[in-house]
C-alpha cells in the first residue's frame, strides 16, 4: 500500500503545539468549549459535556484494526484506565473521559504507532469507511483491501495541503452491500465484477437537506481513485464550497447548486486535472495470509459466518449502542493477539467483526463476547454516544436506546419482530436516522405549555442498493413515552406475526396512528 508521506508526517507532527496550547487553555477554563472545538477537532479531539474531560478519536482505515494496533490498544486500555470506548459510525474508535495530560500523551503515542487522530474531526478528510468484510466476504467481486489502505494513506498525506469548507467523507462499498455508505458520502467507490469501481459524489445527510450522491463515472481503474479523491477535494469542494455559511457548505449543496450535469462535469474535470499531474495510487504488495482451517459446525452459532478462505470464519460482536464493556474489549484484544492473521473490522452500524479465525478460535471469540453483544434486531440498533457525553448532543440517544432495550428484556416480551433502529441525539445526524427502517432524532415537544425531551420518529428509510429511500418525520414522542410506544409496536407486530420491515409498507397509516397515540 502507499504510505503516508514523510513530508505529511513531519507537517502533522509540527502542528501538535497548536493542539497542546488549546488543550491546556481548555482545561484551565481559559478557552470556551466551542472555541476549543475549532482547534481540537482538527486533531480528532472534542471536549465532553461539562468541559472537564475530552475524547480522542482514532481512525482505522476501512475500520480495520490490525495486530500491532490491537497490541497498542490493549496496553492503552490498561495504562490509561479507559472507562468508556465507542465504535463510531465513521468506523473509528473513540476513547472517552480523558484529562489534559492523558489526551496530549495519547495523541502522540497514537501518531508514533501509525494511528492517526489528525483529521478525525473538524473540516478535514475523515476516516475512510468501507464494507466491513472486504477481503473475506463470500461472493465479493474482488478484494478492495489494498485500495482502501492506499487511499486512506493518500488522504492523510494530502491533509496538510487542503483547506476544506467542511468535513470530507470518502467510502468504499463492496457492490454486494452498501455498508460502506458509498452512495451517500461526499465521494464513494462501489466495486464492480470487472475489478473496477463506479464513482459516486455529492451525497450527504443533515438538518438542511439530505440526498444520495449521483453516479459520476463507471468502470474506473482502482489505481485512478486517488485522482478523484484529490481532484474532488481541491477543485470541486474547495472551489465551490461555501466558506461563509456553515450550514450550506457540504457537498450536497454544491450538487444542488450546480445541477447533476454541471456537477458531474466538474468532478470529471477535477479528476482529469489531478491525473495530468501524474497522481496515481501506489499499491505495495502485502504478505498474503496463509492461514487455513477445516470446515466445521460453528455456523450453528448465528454470530459466526464463513469466509471465502477455506476453513476460516468471522464472528460478529455488537455491544449495545457500540459501547463495549471495557473488560470484555480488553479480553478480546488479548485473546486475538496470539492468533495468526486476525483483525477487528468496525462497521458503520457500530458492529465489530473479528475475521480470519479457525473454527476453534471462532468458538472461543464467540464465547468471550456472548454476554456483551446484541441478540435481536432491535439490540443491533445504531446510536451515537448521546448528550450525556457529547457537548453537541441534544438528547441522550445512547441512554434512551439502552433503557428501552432493558425494559423489553425485563418485561420478558418476544421482541424479535422489532427492527434495527437508528438513534441520533441531535440534528448532526450521526446515525443517518432517515435511512433506518425506523429512526429517531433528538428533539423537544411542548406538553402542557412545557417543553419536554423527545425524539422525532422516522420510518421506511433504506440505503440498500436499488431500494434507496429517505424518510420524513412522522411524529414526535417524549422520551418518557418511548418505552410504552415500543411495547405497543411490538405487540402489534406479534399479533400480525410479521417483522417490522415486512409489516410497515402495507400498514403505514396504522403506524402513524400508533405514533399519534403516544404524541
Amino acid at each position: 500500500m502507499s504510505q503516508v508521506t514523510k513530508e505529511a508526517k513531519e507537517e502533522i507532527r509540527s502542528r501538535f503545539p497548536k493542539f497542546e496550547e488549546a488543550t491546556k487553555a481548555f482545561f484551565a477554563k481559559e478557552l470556551a468549549p466551542a472555541k476549543y472545538k475549532g482547534t481540537s477537532g482538527k486533531f480528532g479531539c472534542y471536549g465532553e459535556r461539562g468541559a472537564n474531560s475530552v475524547m480522542l478519536r482514532l481512525r482505522f482505515s476501512g475500520g480495520a484494526i490490525e495486530k500491532p494496533q490491537m497490541e497498542f490498544l490493549s496496553d492503552v486500555l490498561d495504562r490509561y484506565q479507559i472507562k468508556l470506548a465507542h465504535f463510531t459510525t465513521g468506523e473509528a474508535l473513540q476513547l472517552h473521559h480523558l484529562n489534559e495530560e492523558e489526551v496530549l500523551k495519547l495523541y502522540q503515542e497514537c501518531f508514533d504507532h501509525g494511528i492517526y487522530c489528525v483529521g478525525a474531526g473538524s473540516d478535514n478528510p475523515r476516516n475512510v469507511t468501507a464494507s466491513p468484510l472486504h477481503g473475506v466476504a463470500q461472493g465479493e467481486y474482488f478484494d478492495m483491501t489494498p485500495y482502501i489502505k492506499a487511499a486512506a494513506n493518500f488522504i492523510i498525506s494530502i491533509i496538510p495541503r487542503l483547506n476544506l469548507p467542511r468535513k470530507y467523507k470518502v467510502s468504499f462499498s463492496s457492490g454486494l452491500d452498501n455498508e460502506g455508505h458509498a452512495t451517500f458520502k461526499d465521494l464513494g467507490f462501489v466495486a464492480r465484477p470487472d475489478h473496477t469501481f463506479d464513482v459516486y459524489a455529492g451525497g450527504g445527510f443533515g438538518l438542511n437537506g439530505s440526498r444520495f450522491g449521483i453516479l459520476i463515472d463507471e468502470g474506473v481503474d482502482p489505481l485512478d481513485i486517488s485522482n478523484y479523491i484529490l481532484g474532488y477535494a481541491r477543485d470541486v469542494y474547495m472551489k465551490y464550497g461555501d466558506y461563509e455559511h456553515r450550514g450550506q457548505n457540504r457537498s450536497r449543496f454544491i450538487l444542488n447548486k450546480l445541477g447533476d450535469d454541471a456537477f458531474r462535469t466538474a468532478v470529471r474535470e477535477a479528476a482529469a486535472k489531478a491525473r495530468a499531474e501524474g497522481h496515481s495510487l501506489v499499491i505495495e504488495e502485502e504478505k498474503p495470509l496463509t492461514k487455513s482451517g477445516a470446515d466445521d459446525t460453528v455456523l450453528e452459532d448465528v454470530r459466526i459466518g464463513k469466509q471465502k478462505q477455506e476453513g476460516l470464519y468471522y464472528v460478529e460482536y455488537k455491544p449495545l449502542g457500540g459501547t463495549p464493556d471495557i473488560k470484555t474489549f480488553k479480553a478480546l484484544l488479548d485473546a486475538l493477539i496470539p492468533m495468526e492473521g486476525t483483525e477487528i473490522r468496525l462497521n458503520a452500524d457500530e458492529t465489530a467483526y473479528i475475521i480470519n479465525l479457525t473454527a476453534d478460535e471462532a468458538r472461543k471469540v464467540a464465547a468471550l463476547t456472548k454476554d456483551d453483544t446484541a441478540t435481536t434486531p432491535f439490540e443491533h440498533s445504531v446510536s451515537c454516544i448521546g448528550a450525556t457525553v457529547c457537548q453537541q448532543g441534544l438528547r441522550d440517544s445512547h441512554g434512551t436506546f439502552v433503557h428501552i432495550a432493558k425494559v423489553l428484556k425485563e418485561k420478558g416480551v418476544d421482541s424479535h419482530f422489532l427492527p434495527k433502529c437508528h438513534f441520533s441525539g441531535c440534528p448532526s445526524n450521526c446515525t443517518v436516522q432517515q435511512l433506518g427502517s425506523l429512526g429517531l432524532r433528538g428533539a423537544s415537544k411542548k406538553v402542557n405549555d412545557k417543553m419536554e425531551a423527545a425524539f422525532n420518529i422516522y420510518a421506511g428509510g433504506s440505503y440498500a442498493f436499488g431500494k434507496e429511500a429517505i424518510s420524513d418525520v412522522l411524529g414526535v414522542i417524549t422520551i418518557k413515552s418511548l418505552p410504552d410506544f415500543f411495547l405497543a409496536l411490538n405487540d402489534t407486530l406479534l399479533k400480525a406475526n410479521q417483522p417490522f420491515d415486512e409489516w410497515y409498507p402495507e400498514h403505514k397509516e396504522d403506524f402513524i396512528d400508533l405514533v399519534n397515540k403516544f404524541e
